[in-house]
């Protein structure tokens, strides 16, 4: 018995360690937005709930507010306020986000719009003769949304750039994935789907889940600010080619899955390099 109690206490311990450093950027980014942790403290609330319906049924069961409150610790009748919510609809800019990102992944991924090198080729802006178009790309996505305005946002990006040859106008690609420089927004987005989505790989295998899910990273210390530069460089390079490749080759496997009866699968893959100066801190 006690070594159970030891063991417990133990794990607890070691979770405490582990989420401080998972919580200690987020707190920075909270105060740094104004977001108290009274006002964390509601968002948690929330998700507490959500996360239990989703992932704590019992199968044949209805999910009660007294069972839901029994799990979180949040109060029964703040669980039934918070159930009857309507669900937020996605933002415009949120909206945008994700089309720029599917637009971007056809167009770096689908082999009607690479070159013989399996690069993203030129496209002409509206439709000649069948040929890839800008225009044909974001209809194929999105009929609500209309092609210039697009390719306006995307030149004020800095994204693609256009080109006259021949008096006919061509889009190309100046980068080859959709990451938003200025826009806050849009870059949260981003961000709650990429640390969600790891987050969600590291609770599977902490879970003991199978199969486990894929997760390596790469640790050094005690390197000089030029090597971290020189790693750094060899990393983005290597990571946007592997990202590249991936999505080509899912971009594939999409098209040919189109009549699978199985095709409700998603998957998701990214990459990231984190630098951080270590050097002692001088205060007496």
């Amino acid at each position: 018995m006690t070594q159970d109690l030891n063991t417990t206490t133990n794990k607890e311990a070691i979770l405490t360690k582990a989420l401080t450093k998972i919580l200690k950027p987020l707190v920075r980014l909270l105060i740094h937005q104004n977001i108290t942790y009274v006002g964390l403290l509601n968002m948690l609330k929330k998700t507490y709930v959500e996360v239990a319906e989703e992932s704590f049924s019992i199968e044949g069961k209805r999910m009660t507010d007294s069972r839901i409150s029994l799990l979180t610790g949040v109060h029964r009748g703040e669980v039934k306020h918070i159930r009857t919510e309507v669900l937020n609809q996605p933002s415009e800019k949120e909206l945008k986000a994700g089309l720029s990102a599917q637009l971007m992944s056809i167009w770096t991924g689908h082999q009607a719009y690479l070159n013989e090198n399996n690069e993203p080729q030129a496209l002409y802006r509206c439709a000649q003769d069948g040929s890839p178009s800008f225009e044909k790309l974001v209809l194929s996505v999105s009929k609500d949304k209309h092609p210039r305005s697009i390719l306006d946002d995307w030149l004020h990006q800095g994204l693609v750039k256009l080109v006259v040859e021949d008096n006919k106008e061509f889009v190309i690609l100046t980068e080859k994935g959709y990451v938003p420089e200025a826009d806050f927004e849009e870059k949260l987005f981003f961000a709650g789907k990429n640390i969600g989505d790891h987050l969600a790989v590291v609770a599977h295998n902490l879970e003991n889940q199978t199969p486990s899910m894929f997760d390596r990273a790469v640790y050094y210390q005690h390197l000089s600010e030029a090597s971290i530069k020189t790693i750094e460089e060899a990393s983005k390079e290597k990571m946007i080619a592997a990202l590249t490749e991936l999505n080509q080759l899912a971009s594939q496997l999409q098209m040919q899955d189109k009549q699978a009866e199985d095709a409700f699968h998603c998957m998701h893959v990214g990459a990231y390099f984190h630098r951080k100066n270590e050097q002692p801190s001088t205060k007496s």
